[in-house]
């Protein structure tokens, strides 16, 4: 027998008002699946770390390994100098 035939079952032998809480209950559980569910898909992925045999085998390309550049000022420029002069 599965579990869900055994649940069945156990749903023919309860009363009506505790076949109600039995249903809030399992509403709870999958509202609460769905929500962390979706804050799993909402957190952003951990950022891969650089092994030192990657470094070894990148170190031609000086900007592997580094952060994405951002564009928080729009002002600013958006590579470093040293980092501009390395790719020129």
């Amino acid at each position: 027998m599965t579990p869900k035939d055994i649940l069945i079952q156990e749903l023919d032998n309860i009363s009506d008002p505790l076949i109600v809480e039995v249903l809030d209950f399992l509403q709870s559980l999958k509202n609460k699946r769905a929500q962390s569910e979706q804050a799993a898909l909402a957190t952003p992925a951990a950022p891969k770390s650089v092994t030192s045999d990657e470094v070894s085998v990148s170190s031609s390309y000086p900007l592997r390994g580094k952060q994405p550049y951002s564009y928080e000022g729009p002002f600013a420029p958006a590579v470093p100098l040293e980092d501009w002069n390395v790719l020129q």
